[in-house]
């Protein structure tokens, strides 16, 4: 089974539904003019060229042609543009098993790839479900109509294969690395969008028009990006829009337009209050709060089915423009497949768009559970939430989190009245208590606290602090201390808090910032340790350096874990070659690139030569960065002391500092104790690190650009170099959480079949020569902005096995342990200490 890419029909399917372009088009254009060809060629074409760049002209022509010959009436005078690009979309990517909508498995990574990070898959689905019920007999068209109008469907369509389904029935799926915020599925916040346009766009309208927000040219980059003429108030417009033109959808659907009715005449009649108002429909098709994917499915099927039988240009004109309004406000909350990295990333986190979903939590917990009632996919689950700077607002994010997972352990989607967060604690203590054995009925939650990464300028001095990313550690030891005093407060939260990470921009903040808050909160008792870093970084060198500084000023250790680790795994031929022949760095931050290397070398017999290099090349930089001559082993004394508590450090410096004196509270004292011991073993090297820290002067020399190869090194020595950082891993027994889509969508990937699990799996043609065996999690990250979810990454591991040749036993073998050291090394109370 080889994977097989987008083809270009669907990449011109995906504009027509999904192009800024295209909109513009409809909006000006009456529904009930059909629009031909030449109406839409130049809009399509123009979306479609950047999406295939290196691809000639003649390849758009013949798949244009190819599309336009796939109607269902040649007879027509136009065609139904929304319903011939359905079509292409179902017919090469959805096929049906057992009476049920599935991705064909070689297709889809293609198709959460370069469909689902550019449109949703529900019309998609919904399409292929009506087309099948022609073939369909009368039994099975009976059930997949209980399916849809159910409301049932909650998980994202998927693959099935017979071995796979056999595997997670048996032994459930272990998720280790989800943030609550990012799991919301765009389709959810779409219909929360429709419910209340102005009330949705409220708080993205702030940041958009805001002076003193730093993120707000990010979110206007994104946006424009999406669509050059798009504003706060134009989303709210084509909310107000959509919401009106589904209601007259369903009304059309449900038989209630005559001829006698009159119709919007087009977009600007329904966007200026003017539009006559639709027929109302029963109150089981109105949107509600508790509105999800089951009801959107449920209603697409229904209007494409009505199409379908009564052909209409005005209600196909109506159903393509909801596409194109809904696929636009999609792309401002999923990642897209030509957005790489984190930046990219990271401003979709910027619209706010998501957070008006993401304050109930009830949801997001029913569909990672799944659409077999009695059994749920994920046995164990994390989720991973941010810790606040006061106990109400941390005890409100925790109550929000719990009354939505008791919620979803009583099986009601009703709000539950106020309760105050003690008696939520001892009803989950109950549901707990009873629910030890049968762990698959519900997933089992444990909640882990992530403090974020946020940047640091040395400029303006005045508010660069005393020294490096003084905010940010000021800032990270209040909300520890207020994180561990709410878990005072309520000493059940010990029971659903079992962990910390860091998350974030890991070029915003290095590991050493959060050394003492992880000590601390060990002390106190979360003792369960994880940390993203190797995500996205400015070198591989960078990435390597990051990894192997997190080990050792976090000091993890057994059971502890690492999230993403790419630098580690990704192939550096790969990432040679996708990337520039040079890179742009700051000294300071290839200082300590080097000092790493050098380390790492210097563990290589066969890598002495290059470790001379390098040892040349650091001397030099650090001699010119601290003005005085710095060996290279002097340096790594220095740096090996980052982890202090550099509040404590800077105190220190004056002659009359008594550690013993310091009121800080006994968490705290062992801080203390530590910079005392070493500014008393070290003098010397201490005294090098607090320039370091809290030299102005130095600073603006280590924050100066420079110019490195990107092939630093060759790709055998790259190699080596991650493989003497595998070994400290598997050594220490630290556990690697991998995310493929997340790494796909950040990384220099093209596809899951790249992805370097495949090497740490050990799959045949990916593990290099020496590459020592590690233990490895599996994770969705932020499955709503990535379009997937924990089902999904296992699927799609399993097809990029597969697509090598193997079969389905052989594949699973490599797959299994991947999500057994979830489930071995889950932070849960059951879990390893």
């Amino acid at each position: 089974m080889k994977e097989q890419a987008c083809s270009n029909h669907s990449i011109i399917a995906t504009a027509v539904l999904s192009s800024y372009r295209v909109l513009n088009v409809l909006k000006a254009t009456a529904f009930n003019v059909s629009l031909s060809e030449g109406d839409l060629r130049e809009a399509v074409y123009l979306t479609y060229q950047p999406w295939a760049a290196r691809q000639p002209d003649h390849i758009f022509e013949y798949s244009w042609q190819w599309l336009l010959r796939k109607t269902d009436d040649e007879s027509r005078f136009a065609p139904d543009w929304a319903a011939i690009s359905l079509r292409q979309l179902a017919n090469e990517f959805v096929e049906f098993r057992h009476g049920a909508a599935r991705i064909k498995l070689n297709k889809f990574g293609a198709w959460q790839q370069s469909v689902l990070s550019r449109v949703g898959g529900l019309a998609i689905q919904a399409f292929a479900t009506v087309s099948a019920r022609d073939w369909m007999s009368e039994s099975r068209r009976t059930e997949e109509m209980r399916r849809v109008d159910g409301k049932s469907l909650c998980e994202l369509i998927a693959p099935y294969d017979a071995s796979v389904e056999d595997y997670i029935g048996r032994e459930g799926l272990h998720e280790t690395h989800l943030h609550l915020n990012g799991s919301t599925h765009a389709e959810i916040c779409w219909l929360r969008a429709l419910l209340e346009p102005d009330a949705e766009v409220r708080e993205f309208d702030k940041k958009w028009n805001s002076t003193t927000n730093p993120h707000a040219s990010k979110l206007r980059e994104l946006v424009r990006s999406v669509n050059p003429d798009l504003t706060p108030a134009e989303i709210s417009r084509q909310l107000r829009v959509a919401a009106q033109l589904r209601k007259w959808l369903q009304a059309a659907a449900s038989g209630l337009v005559d001829d006698d009715l009159v119709i919007p005449h087009g977009y600007e009649e329904l966007a200026y209050g003017s539009a006559p108002l639709p027929p109302l429909t029963s109150d089981a098709d109105k949107l509600s709060d508790l509105s999800g994917r089951g009801d959107e499915l449920t209603w697409m099927t229904k209007v494409i089915e009505h199409l379908r039988r009564h052909s209409n240009v005005i209600y196909e004109r109506m159903f393509h423009l909801y596409l194109i309004l809904q696929n636009q406000y999609y792309r401002l909350l999923v990642q897209s497949e030509e957005q790489f990295g984190f930046d990219q990333f990271q401003k979709l986190t910027y619209t706010d768009l998501r957070e008006p979903a993401e304050r109930d939590y009830y949801q997001r917990f029913v569909t990672m559970h799944g659409d077999t009632p009695n059994t749920s996919r994920i046995v164990y689950l994390e989720g991973r939430f941010a810790p606040k700077d006061t106990i109400d607002k941390n005890s409100s994010l925790l109550h929000a989190v719990l009354v939505g997972y008791l919620r979803y352990l009583r099986g009601s989607h009703r709000q539950l009245g106020p309760v105050a967060l003690s008696a939520v604690l001892s009803e989950l203590d109950e549901y707990s208590q009873s629910e030890q054995e049968s762990v698959r009925r519900v997933h089992r939650l444990a909640l882990v606290a992530h403090f974020i990464k946020l940047p640091w300028s040395h400029e303006p001095k005045d508010k660069a602090g005393p020294y490096r990313f003084c905010s940010l550690r000021v800032d990270l030891e209040e909300r520890t201390n207020i994180l561990l005093s709410t878990l005072t407060r309520w000493p059940g939260l010990r029971n659903w808090v079992r962990g910390i990470d860091a998350a974030a921009n890991e070029l915003h903040a290095p590991p050493e910032v959060f050394a003492s808050i992880f000590r601390v909160c060990r002390y106190a008792g979360l003792t369960r340790r994880s940390y993203h870093v190797g995500e996205d970084f400015t070198h591989l060198v960078s990435g390597l350096r990051h990894m192997s500084d997190a080990i050792d000023l976090l000091e993890l250790e057994t059971g502890d874990r690492i999230g993403h680790g790419t630098a580690m795994g990704i192939s550096p031929k790969l990432w040679v070659e996708r990337m520039p022949g040079q890179l742009v760095v700051k000294k300071g931050d290839w200082m300590l690139d080097l000092l790493a290397a050098w380390q790492m070398l210097r563990q290589i017999p066969e890598e002495t030569a290059e470790a001379y290099r390098v040892e040349g090349m650091l001397s030099d930089l650090a001699s010119e960065i601290f003005e005085r001559e710095v060996n290279c082993s002097t340096l790594g004394r220095v740096m090996k002391l980052r982890g202090l508590n550099v509040r404590y450090l800077m105190k220190s410096n004056n002659p009359s500092w008594n550690w013993k004196e310091e009121s800080d509270s006994a968490l705290w004292s062992t801080e203390v104790k530590r910079v005392a011991e070493a500014r008393k073993a070290n003098p010397g090297d201490v005294a090098l690190l607090v320039r370091w820290l809290g030299d102005a002067n130095l600073w603006s020399r280590s924050e100066q650009l420079m110019e490195v190869e990107t092939a630093f090194f060759d790709t055998s020595t790259f190699v080596r170099l991650q493989q003497v950082l595998m070994r400290l891993v598997r050594d220490k027994g630290i556990v690697i959480e991998t995310l493929p889509s997340s790494n796909v969508r950040i990384s220099q990937y093209h596809s899951f079949a790249e992805h370097h699990a495949l090497r740490w799996m050990r799959v045949p043609g990916y593990v290099e020569e020496n590459d020592p065996e590690i233990m490895v999690s599996l994770g969705s990250d932020d499955p709503g902005i990535f379009a997937g979810d924990l089902n999904g990454e296992f699927y799609q591991l399993y097809a990029a096995v597969r697509s090598v040749g193997l079969g389905d036993k052989t594949a699973l073998d490599y797959l299994a342990p991947l999500n057994e050291r979830g489930r071995q090394y889950r932070f849960h109370a059951a879990g390893p200490t």
